[in-house]
């Protein structure tokens, strides 16, 4: 039920911060509709005037509201509870009342030869992620993929809900994982940076580990 993989949120043409798009000769007789958010849209010389059309005009719309600091959507899934992370469901509960599910094993990184878990380094390493966070009501309140920009820290240095055990101290790179907060935990907390929503029974955070950067 929980499983359903944060959606990218982008249009596929985009990537990086905004400039207005432009018209660019490729060399090949082609031209290229472009911006720094790596808008790509390759047409023939005879239809440049296709550069306003409704091929076009969604990526242009969607980096523009990137460049006005308009958030993306971020997707809801399904309303949930506490009741729902059971061991028969495949959740298991940490010693400090964290309760996580791996989606995806993580292989570590083998280009830098780092196979062990994120509390394995002492002192502790940087690390970034991608991460969506939903309160019960299936609506999600923060999310990388909805900022377009992964989410990096020093892990362990602040305490915050992702310190915990259970959640991304425990996890290897590449390795995907959700883990539900329960309110006693997150009282008067921060997740990756960012104030939690209170008064909630428990909130959920889909977390995938891309890099870790040995301090």
């Amino acid at each position: 039920m929980l499983q359903k993989p944060p959606s990218k949120l982008r249009p596929s043409c985009c990537a990086a911060p905004c400039r207005p798009p432009s018209v660019q000769h490729t060399g090949n007789g082609m031209h290229a509709l472009s911006s720094a958010r790596a808008c790509a849209v390759v047409v023939a010389p005879h239809t440049c005037d296709l550069v306003h059309s409704s091929l076009v005009r969604p990526c242009i719309a969607a980096c523009s509201a990137v460049q006005d600091g308009a958030p993306l959507p971020i997707d809801p899934i399904e309303p949930f509870s506490l009741d729902d992370f059971s061991p028969e469901a495949g959740w298991t509960e940490s010693g400090s009342g964290v309760l996580f599910k791996i989606l995806k094993p993580g292989e570590g990184d083998t280009k830098k030869g780092i196979f062990d878990t994120v509390d394995h380094f002492q002192p502790f390493p940087f690390v970034t992620v991608n991460f969506s966070a939903y309160t019960p009501d299936g609506k999600g309140f923060a999310s990388t993929y909805a900022s377009r920009r992964a989410y990096g820290y020093q892990a362990g240095v602040r305490q915050e809900l992702q310190d915990e055990d259970g959640a991304v101290m425990n996890m290897k790179v590449g390795e995907r994982r959700q883990f539900v907060v329960p309110a006693e935990l997150s009282f008067k907390r921060k997740a990756f940076g960012q104030p939690v929503p209170q008064k909630r029974d428990a909130l959920l955070f889909d977390v995938e580990l891309l890099v870790i950067q040995p301090y």
